[in-house]
């Protein structure tokens, strides 16, 4: 029962961090459509980034660029970890996939809301929960040094 359940949301957590690589992958290879997506989620608009001039048009969409690749980088790391320590059931797996998980997390809600962008963390809190509840899942698991 405990490696099914195991097994469950190890599956689970790999199709998170392959879901992570991808809209990592998203953010680099479609500038437009990544550059319009997050000008819909803050301004409710797909354009109006658009109007910010050339240089910050330009500028934006670097960094979202950016942010893909450190995103996509970051979904290797927690795709190796899940099936690597973290499918074994190890404290070091899982505390690796939730000290990452914090890492990220709360810094970015505290720059979203210092900036005034509440939507980016209604939009993370999305990815939050997908990783989080694996972690929910297999807390009594993780948890035996025995493993």
């Amino acid at each position: 029962m405990e490696n099914a359940r195991l097994r469950f949301w190890q599956r689970w957590l790999l199709a998170t961090t392959l879901l992570t690589m991808a809209f990592g992958a998203f953010l680099m290879l479609a500038p437009r459509f990544a550059r319009e997506m997050f000008s819909w989620l803050f301004y409710a608009s797909p354009t109006v980034i658009d109007t910010f001039g050339a240089e910050a048009v330009r500028y934006a969409t670097f960094m979202h660029g950016a942010l893909g690749a450190a995103i996509f980088g970051w979904g290797i790391v927690l795709t190796c970890v899940a099936v690597g320590p973290f499918a074994r059931g190890t404290r070091e797996g899982w505390f690796a996939i939730a000290a990452s998980l914090i890492g990220w997390f709360v810094p970015d809600v505290i720059v979203s809301l210092w900036f005034g962008y509440w939507q980016n963390v209604v939009f993370d809190g999305v990815f939050a929960l997908l990783y989080a509840l694996p972690l929910i899942g297999t807390w009594r698991i993780c948890r035996d040094p025995a493993r």
